[in-house]
């Protein structure tokens, strides 16, 4: 079989080999690794080769990481992912290189579609309807309730408008956004800042949402499941529930590893026409197989609406 490319560039020299050093010992690794410190070596590399997964540093500026033409891009970045193009994804540099590794090879699975949700925990669902102000909050809360007869309970809200103190707390010190904070920055024992920072409605755990909106749409697909499996290996939880928006980095493959999608709908034709539309979009963007364990659940229609 033949192997693709795998490049590294990075301009510390002891830090490019240990790099590329981890990633040799990788058993059953389908891909021919290169490494070059230098940008213009990179280039004239390729020129006559193709370089189908490229590792670089955010100390090369992005006007001269677009010259480069890789299928996937990950940049080595000190925490601020502002800086990255829609194309690119960020891996915190100062984590450990086994670290690195396995955040990569992760995400390249998932990619390529090759982790499927049974390889998950069979504990994590997902709620998210393409009709707006339907009430999937208080409807996955509602579930959350129901299913602590099996265990312990979390609910994180994705939604980029979560409706704050409408459904959580006031008292809220620390947010989502801390804890991705805390976990960019490597730290070990991730569970003891899960336990610290959330709160419960009615016995179900929840870590309190971002009340800003752009630091939600800033996180992105490979964070969160780094997340996910993180809170999933690391907690207690039987089960996790996903209130999840349209504007989520990753939606449809967030969607797509999730045991059970509940999409709720309403039965007007506006609504039926979203609920359609969205339906066509996972078919034809080769998602077809989160319909496969999605419930549709229809909600009664307002009066007046």
């Amino acid at each position: 079989m033949l192997r693709r490319n795998f490049v590294i560039c990075e301009g510390e020299k002891e830090y490019a080999q240990n790099l590329i050093s981890m990633f040799r010992e990788q058993k059953n690794l389908k891909y021919r690794l290169y490494s070059f410190q230098s940008i213009e070596r990179l280039k004239a590399f390729a020129q006559d080769n193709k370089i189908d997964v490229l590792l670089i540093s955010e100390e090369f500026p992005k006007e001269i990481r677009q010259q480069i033409p890789s299928d996937v891009c990950f940049v080595l970045t000190a925490g601020n992912e502002k800086e990255l193009t829609e194309k690119e994804k960020g891996v915190y540099k100062y984590q450990s290189v086994d670290q690195i590794q396995e955040l990569i090879l992760n995400q390249l699975e998932v990619s390529s579609g090759k982790i499927k949700r049974h390889e998950l925990p069979s504990s994590l669902i997902g709620v998210y309807s393409p009709v707006h102000r339907i009430g999937n909050t208080k409807f996955a809360l509602n579930l959350g309730r129901k299913l602590l007869k099996k265990g312990p309970v979390l609910y994180i809200n994705l939604e980029t408008y979560s409706g704050g103190e409408h459904y959580f707390s006031e008292r809220q010190e620390n947010n989502l956004g801390d804890l991705l904070y805390y976990f960019r920055l490597g730290q070990k024992n991730m569970s003891m800042y899960i336990s610290a920072m959330t709160e419960q409605i009615d016995g179900v755990d929840y870590i309190p949402p971002m009340p800003v909106s752009r630091d939600l749409l800033d996180v992105k697909q490979e964070e969160w499941f780094r997340l996910f499996q993180t809170i999933q290996e690391e907690c207690a939880y039987q089960t996790v529930i996903l209130d999840l928006g349209e504007f989520v980095h990753g939606l449809y493959e967030i969607l797509r590893v999730c045991n059970t999608v509940y999409t709720l709908y309403r039965e007007d034709n506006l609504s039926m026409a979203k609920l359609a539309q969205y339906t066509q979009n996972l078919r034809m963007l080769g998602f077809e197989d989160v319909l496969e364990h999605t419930v549709q659940k229809a909600v009664p229609v307002k009066e007046g609406a």
